[in-house]
C-alpha cells in the first residue's frame, strides 16, 4: 500500500510525457488583439479548429480532431446552462475556464483508468471596452489567462517564441495587417516545432518557411468583431478574405 502514491505519481508522469509526445506534431494556434476585436488564426490540413462558443467567446485547439469536438461541445454545453439558469451576462471566460473546462480536463488527465484528452486549447472573449482576455488550458487543467494575446502549440518552446513575438505586435492594426503579423507568428511556431537546436528562427527564415510551407494547408482565421451587430461576434474569415491580405506569403 505504501507504494501506491509513488505508482500514481509515476503513471502521471508517463501520461505527461505521452500528451506532449501526441501533441509534439500539432499545428499552431495565434490569437491576437486587433483594431477592431480579436483574431485568431491556424494552418491546418485536417478539420477545423476555430469556433464559436457564446456570443463575444471563441474556442481553438491543438491535438486530437476527436478530443477537441469533445471539449467544444462540453464547454458550450456549460456556457449555455450557465446563461440559461442565470443571465447572458454571466457567461465570462473567467468562470468558463476556472469552474469548466479546467477542472474537466484535469479530472480526465489525473483518472488513471480514463483517457486524458490530447488537446490544448485556447479560449478568447472580446471585451466591448478593449479589455479582451485570452486563457490557454493544457492537457492537465492547468491554465494561464493573457491580455492582449495567446499562443498555444505542440511544444512548450514554440508556444513562448510565439509569445514573445506576439508582444511585438501592435494591437491597433487594422484586419489585414494584423493576419499578416498572426501568419508571421504562426510560421515562426511551426518552424521553432521542427528546430533541432531549440535555436528561434529569424524572420527571414520565417517568411522563406512560408513561400514553400503552406502547401497542402488551409489557412483558417475568425475574428470577434467589436463592430458587427449581431449578438454574435464571431465570423470566421472567408479564403477571398484572406486572399489579399496574405497574398505576398505565397509564391507566384
Amino acid at each position: 500500500m505504501l507504494e501506491e502514491p509513488y505508482r500514481w505519481v509515476e503513471a502521471i508522469n508517463n501520461r505527461r510525457e505521452y500528451v506532449e509526445d501526441q501533441l509534439a506534431s500539432g499545428s499552431p494556434v495565434v490569437g491576437t488583439t486587433y483594431s477592431d476585436g480579436v483574431l485568431l488564426l491556424t494552418a491546418t490540413p485536417g478539420p477545423r479548429k476555430l469556433f464559436e462558443v457564446y456570443d463575444e467567446i471563441a474556442f481553438a485547439a491543438v491535438g486530437h480532431p476527436a478530443d477537441i469536438e469533445k471539449l467544444r461541445k462540453a464547454v458550450i454545453d456549460i456556457a449555455h446552462l450557465e446563461g440559461f439558469n442565470l443571465s447572458a451576462n454571466d457567461v465570462t471566460l473567467q468562470r468558463l475556464v476556472s469552474f469548466g473546462i479546467g477542472p474537466l480536463m484535469k479530472a480526465a488527465f489525473d483518472e488513471i483508468f480514463r483517457s486524458p484528452f490530447i488537446a490544448r486549447v485556447m479560449m478568447a472573449e472580446l471585451d466591448p471596452d478593449g479589455g479582451d482576455a485570452f486563457f490557454t488550458i493544457d492537457a492537465d487543467g492547468s491554465f494561464a489567462q493573457s491580455g492582449g494575446a495567446a499562443a498555444i502549440s505542440g511544444s512548450a518552446e514554440s508556444a513562448q517564441a510565439m509569445a514573445a513575438q506576439l508582444q511585438a505586435v501592435s494591437p491597433e492594426l487594422p484586419l489585414g495587417q494584423a493576419l499578416g503579423a498572426a501568419l508571421e507568428v504562426w510560421g515562426l511556431g511551426r518552424l521553432t516545432l521542427d528546430a533541432r537546436d531549440g535555436e528561434v528562427p529569424s524572420a527571414e527564415a520565417v517568411r522563406d518557411f512560408l513561400k514553400g510551407g503552406l502547401q497542402g494547408l488551409t489557412i483558417e482565421a475568425a475574428v470577434l468583431d467589436r463592430d458587427r451587430v449581431a449578438k454574435s461576434k464571431f465570423r470566421l474569415l472567408t479564403s477571398e478574405q484572406l486572399a489579399e491580405p496574405l497574398a505576398s506569403y505565397f509564391e507566384v
